[in-house]
């Protein structure tokens, strides 16, 4: 039983994945945390998504980026915004970004151009330049955190992701 005398009733693995998937489904935004030497950073970015790894282009030399290639350590939320506490959706996730490169960044870049037109737009006009300055990354989460107050108010419950083989350590 939660603060308001709600029951929140657990999720099987099966439809913890499927409300996941929506989430990642229903929203374009995701915040990117990051720390460096005791600087943390917080970025909103535009996202496309396959399984529960998130793809986004950023520029290499900002902050968050740079931030990633020096330890990859990261943690995502995504969410909108909401004008009733009752109704928040979203999801926490910790795990690993790092920046693609070759037929796997290529790959990613097509992924998210199909997502968002502008991205296809970009590459036709003056803009090209500065996309063609932009790398594309990756974060492999190794935690999904669903928080569903419309379940129960505090409704959170978490996907245990195992590693895999093309996660890089770090």
């Amino acid at each position: 039983m939660n603060c308001l005398g709600e029951v929140a009733v657990s999720l099987d693995e099966d439809e913890l994945r499927g409300a996941i998937g929506e989430q990642l489904s229903r929203h374009s935004v995701l915040t990117l945390a990051t720390a460096q030497g005791g600087e943390p950073h917080a970025v909103s970015l535009m996202y496309a998504y396959l399984g529960f790894d998130v793809f986004w282009l950023s520029d290499p030399k900002t902050r968050h980026s740079r931030h990633l290639d020096s330890g990859g350590l990261a943690a995502v939320t995504i969410a909108r915004q909401y004008d009733d506490f009752k109704n928040i959706q979203g999801l926490q996730m910790t795990g690993i970004g790092r920046r693609l490169t070759g037929e796997e960044e290529s790959e990613r870049l097509e992924l998210l151009a199909a997502r968002y037109a502008f991205l296809r737009e970009f590459a036709q006009d003056t803009l090209a330049g500065h996309l063609g300055a932009a790398g594309v990354y990756q974060f492999c989460p190794s935690t999904v955190t669903l928080i569903d107050n419309s379940r129960g108010f505090g409704f959170k419950q978490t996907l245990v992701l195992r590693p895999r083989a093309d996660t890089p350590a770090r």
